[in-house]
C-alpha cells in the first residue's frame, strides 16, 4: 500500500548509521530504526500470520498452514475478526495485496496459485498462475507494479493486469552480501520494506538496485511469555497516517508503532 511517509522516512534514514538487529544477525545497512509503540491490539494467537494489508481503515490478513488457510478481515481499533473466507485444505496461503482496482491478490506458497478476491467479501474471483515458490507481495503503486518474494534474496516485479514477470532484482547489504529470506512486504513511497524469515528484522529496500536503505530491529515488541508461544514476525502494513502495522506468526498481539533511529547511531 502507498502512503505519504516520505518525509518522515527520509528523516529517519539520515539520521541513523549502522544497525545489525533481529534474533539472529541482521543484513548490515545503512540505517538503524527501531519501532517505537503507539497502541497494542490483541491478535488472535492462532493465526499464522503470512501477509498483512490495511485498506478503508480495516486489516486484511492472510494466514497459512494446510487446511487452516485463510483470508480475514479484522478491525484495527479492537482487533476483532469481522469476516473470514477459509482457503481450500491443498493450498497454503502466503502473502496479502491489494490491487490499484481494489481486488486483493494473495499467494500461495508452493501452489503457484494466487488468488485474486473481491475486497468486500474477500470471495474468489479469479486466479493468477506462477512459477516457484510464493511468500510476500505487495502493490507498488508508482511504479503500476507488483512487487513479489520466494524467500531467496530476489524481488521479482509483476504486471499487476496479467502477473506477468517484468523485472527483477537481487537485495544486497552494505557488504555486498545477499539479503536472503525475504518475507512479508509492503511498499511504500517507492521503497520495499521486507520481513526477515526467522529474525526480527525489517529491512528497507531500494528497488531500483537492490541496496538496503534501513534495518529495524524490531524484537523486545513481545514480553518474554508471550514470546515462549509465538513463532516469528511477520506481518507489516503502511497506515495512512505515517505509522505502521506489525505483527507475527501466532501472536497475541498487534501493534501500531512509529520508527525512530537507534541511539549511538546517530
Amino acid at each position: 500500500m502507498l502512503v505519504a511517509i516520505g518525509v518522515v522516512l527520509v528523516g529517519l534514514l539520515a539520521a541513523a548509521v549502522w544497525v545489525r538487529a533481529g534474533r539472529e544477525t541482521g543484513p548490515a545497512a545503512q540505517g538503524g530504526l527501531r519501532p517505537v509503540v503507539e497502541r497494542r491490539l490483541p491478535h488472535d494467537p492462532e493465526a499464522f500470520t503470512q501477509g498483512l494489508e490495511v485498506v478503508d481503515g480495516e486489516v486484511i490478513e492472510s494466514t497459512g498452514l494446510y487446511g487452516e488457510s485463510s483470508v480475514r478481515r479484522w478491525d484495527l481499533d479492537t482487533g476483532r475478526t469481522v469476516d473470514q473466507v477459509d482457503v481450500p485444505q491443498e493450498f497454503f496461503a502466503e502473502g496479502v495485496t491489494a490491487l490499484p482496482d481494489g481486488r486483493l491478490v494473495q499467494l500461495t506458497w508452493k501452489e503457484g496459485t494466487a488468488f485474486v478476491r473481491n475486497p468486500d467479501t474477500l470471495a474468489e474471483v479469479g486466479r493468477f498462475d506462477y512459477e516457484g515458490e510464493g511468500w510476500g507481495i505487495c502493490m507498488d503503486e508508482p511504479n503500476d507494479r507488483l512487487v513479489m518474494s520466494d524467500g531467496s534474496a530476489t524481488l521479482t516485479f509483476r504486471d499487476p493486469d496479467t502477473f506477468a514477470v517484468e523485472g527483477s532484482v537481487d537485495v544486497i547489504d552494505d557488504g555486498g552480501a545477499p539479503v536472503s529470506e525475504l518475507n512479508e512486504l509492503e511498499c511504500v513511497d517507492g521503497r520495499v520494506w521486507a520481513n526477515v524469515w526467522q529474525t526480527d528484522t525489517i529491512v528497507v529496500i531500494d528497488p531500483v538496485d537492490g541496496s538496503l536503505d534501513a534495518t529495524v530491529d524490531a524484537s523486545g515488541l513481545l514480553t518474554e511469555d508471550e514470546r515462549a508461544e509465538a513463532d516469528v514476525l511477520n506481518g507489516i502494513a503502511a497506515l495512512p497516517d505515517g505509522s505502521f502495522l506489525l505483527t507475527g506468526k501466532l501472536w497475541p498481539a498487534a501493534f501500531v508503532v512509529n520508527f525512530e533511529p537507534i541511539e549511538g547511531d546517530r
